[in-house]
């Protein structure tokens, strides 16, 4: 939600494509490349794909996206107009010829295409097949066929709940306009990564003369909001490989922070645990005096490791979750995980971009799910 803000940059990792047909006497000059891999993801009772597609304008014309159609197995996708504009990021600073939501790439620009195809109760393919179909600035239209992109046959990984009782799965997976951790593209050595793709804030709501908040009391004291110190459990057996304690707490929607964030503290007092190979979980923003190991510990599922606080890049208190492949939990790639049960509702519209007191719509019954990921904002329980 507004809770975790990681500092955010965008940039590109080169992945080879298929050139523009030999039909096209003057092919887009344009670079298709993706930033890692999809696996699919089990939410809501649906398989997914989410990932990301760069594309980069090596020319001095500018070109207008169409459409861009998917090809997922027996899935077909289309998106065009307005739908396909508020899947991009345009990188670099806003360019007032084009717009924020314009789908022209500008000579000598770049931007991110963000997919989530819905796959329902389909499997996974094992690629993915795009056109883009473009128009020159001339009036001339253009077909892009890049390589198939290839789709991770690995499933997601099942593991335990992080918390109890009934929480607010905060920014999970979802491509809408303020899907922070979706896009949440960081930079170091040169490399893009996506840590976030699927990282959940956890928050707790209840209604408040009417209201449906996270806290209640005093705004500005981190003890007034519902989740503050709640204990946070391993969500599986693993090793400690990365741990903070001691950072101090931000002031609740005071629109600072306790001290500049950096990679090194932006999760602020933290733990990070080796479940697998190549698989790490970051729990992020403990409550200062609470984390319970150290780096070298052993853990087990269940085992409290510290309590929910505000502290690193957090705006107020929650949990931050996420899953990646990476021992550092910014530099990484964010991959799909699982809880093996919970009740849950479906998505909720919350306005989870503002920094301070958030408005959360209608919330729908729950429903029992098993080894799959909550929708987006939605009210879950853990027992």
């Amino acid at each position: 939600m507004a809770f975790a803000r990681f500092v955010v940059l965008l940039s590109i990792v080169v992945f080879f494509a298929k050139p523009a047909s030999a039909a096209d006497p003057r092919p887009p000059q344009l670079q298709i490349s993706f930033l890692a891999e999809p696996a699919p993801i089990v939410q809501y009772g649906s398989t997914k794909l989410v990932y990301e597609m760069v594309v980069t304008n090596f020319s001095k014309k500018s070109y207008v996206f169409d459409a861009i159609e998917a090809k997922a197995g027996p899935s077909r996708f289309s998106f065009s107009g307005t739908a396909l504009a508020a899947m991009m990021t345009h990188l670099g600073p806003w360019d007032p010829a084009t717009g924020p939501a314009s789908r022209t790439i500008a000579a000598g620009r770049s931007l991110v295409v963000y997919f989530m195809l819905d796959l329902g109760e389909s499997k996974a393919p094992h690629a993915i097949e795009h056109s883009l179909h473009m128009l020159a600035d001339d009036g001339d239209a253009h077909d892009i066929v890049p390589g198939p992109l290839s789709v991770s046959d690995e499933s997601p990984i099942v593991v335990a709940p992080p918390l109890r009782g009934v929480w607010m799965a905060g920014d999970s997976v979802n491509n809408g306009a303020d899907a922070a951790h979706r896009k949440a593209i960081l930079i170091t050595d040169g490399r893009p990564w996506l840590a976030q793709r699927y990282a959940i804030d956890w928050v707790q709501v209840e209604k408040i003369d009417g209201v449906v908040t996270t806290w209640k009391g005093p705004e500005d004291k981190n003890d007034s909001y519902f989740c503050y110190d709640q204990p946070i459990y391993s969500v599986a057996a693993g090793k400690v490989v990365g741990m903070a304690d001691g950072m101090a707490e931000n002031v609740p929607h005071s629109g600072k922070y306790a001290y500049p964030i950096g990679f090194d503290n932006a999760g602020g007092n933290h733990v990070v645990v080796e479940i697998a190979p190549h698989r790490y979980v970051l729990y992020a923003h403990m409550r200062p005096g609470t984390v319970r190991v150290k780096i070298g510990d052993h853990v087990g599922v269940g085992d409290i490791l510290g309590h929910v606080g505000n502290t690193g890049s957090s705006t107020e208190p929650h949990l931050h979750m996420h899953i990646d492949d990476q021992p550092s939990f910014l530099a990484g790639n964010g991959v799909p995980y699982a809880f093996t049960a919970f009740d849950a509702s479906g998505p909720v519209e919350a306005d989870v971009s503002s920094p301070s007191v958030i408005s959360v719509g209608p919330i729908g019954p729950q429903k029992p799910f098993t080894n799959d990921y909550p929708a987006n904002n939605a009210q879950v329980t853990f027992r």
